[in-house]
């Protein structure tokens, strides 16, 4: 409750208090210095052609009630720009820190975050579709991304190395081209895209970032997650589920679990 609190604050409450002021002590001055200019001729007598006299004066009568419809209007205006700007504001902010998470996620070495073994934020798929054991297609495995990228999108972001063993061996994407209409790692990034758009949300599909990376002659690909700014549920088997990163591994939350959950994270 305290950060929804927060964030009303600061993306609504101060930038239309902020910009009413502005509508107020700037445009609205502004405006009758413009007006004084304009009618400099019939003016210029009565104020002995200073603007500043004339803007005062009718920024006084404004202020004394005079003229309430012309504050109303520039403090709606200067509100509504505010609205504006706080609204650029949070997305600009938005954009900053995923910016700054990829910055940092690609910092770190591929073959050194192999090594590292999975945990909270770094966890290893083989592949997408290809059943490496069974040696065919698997649409369950598809299932167990979608439920990765869920997991870290609900809770802090992560990475998810898919091309890699669990236990680190680099088995490769390629695996995967033989299910797909377009055999090559552009196909595959389209088809992982696509699922994570009909499955999870397409405005979801901006937390999920791919990069590809050559390891020993095989290609892997290193998705980076970002924390999401509302709750993603994924469609699996007919019904919507939540799902959430906890230590090293990922669960499916109850309905009680979720609502409580959702209620301490996005309020």
């Amino acid at each position: 409750m305290q950060r929804l609190y927060s964030r009303w604050l600061i993306y609504l409450v101060l930038p239309l208090f902020i910009g009413a002021l502005v509508g107020v002590l700037i445009l609205a001055p502004v405006n009758e210095f413009a007006d004084f200019h304009e009618h400099r001729n019939f003016y210029g007598d009565k104020y002995g052609d200073s603007a500043w006299r004339y803007v005062a004066a009718r920024m006084r009568q404004a202020m004394n009630g005079d003229a309430p419809w012309k504050l109303t209007f520039f403090g709606l205006t200067g509100a509504f720009l505010g609205l504006i700007s706080g609204g650029l504001y949070s997305v600009l902010g938005r954009r900053a820190r995923q910016i700054e998470q990829l910055q940092s996620a690609l910092g770190q070495d591929i073959l050194t975050l192999i090594a590292s073994g999975e945990g909270g934020n770094l966890e290893f798929k083989s592949s997408l579709r290809w059943d490496l054991k069974k040696n065919e297609k698997n649409r369950i495995l598809e299932g167990m991304i979608l439920k990765t990228l869920a997991g870290f999108m609900n809770g802090e972001g992560g990475m998810l190395l898919i091309g890699v063993a669990d236990d680190g061996e680099i088995v490769g994407i390629e695996h995967d081209y033989q299910t797909l209409k377009k055999a090559d790692q552009d196909g595959w990034e389209v088809a992982l895209m696509t699922l994570v758009s009909s499955k999870a949300g397409t405005a979801n599909c901006r937390y999920v970032q791919p990069v590809f990376h050559r390891v020993n002659g095989k290609i892997i690909c290193r998705v980076i997650v970002g924390p999401a700014s509302s709750p993603v549920y994924v469609t699996l088997d007919g019904s919507r589920k939540f799902f959430l990163r906890t230590g090293g591994s990922t669960r499916e939350l109850d309905v009680e679990q979720a609502v409580d959950f959702i209620a301490s994270r996005w309020s």
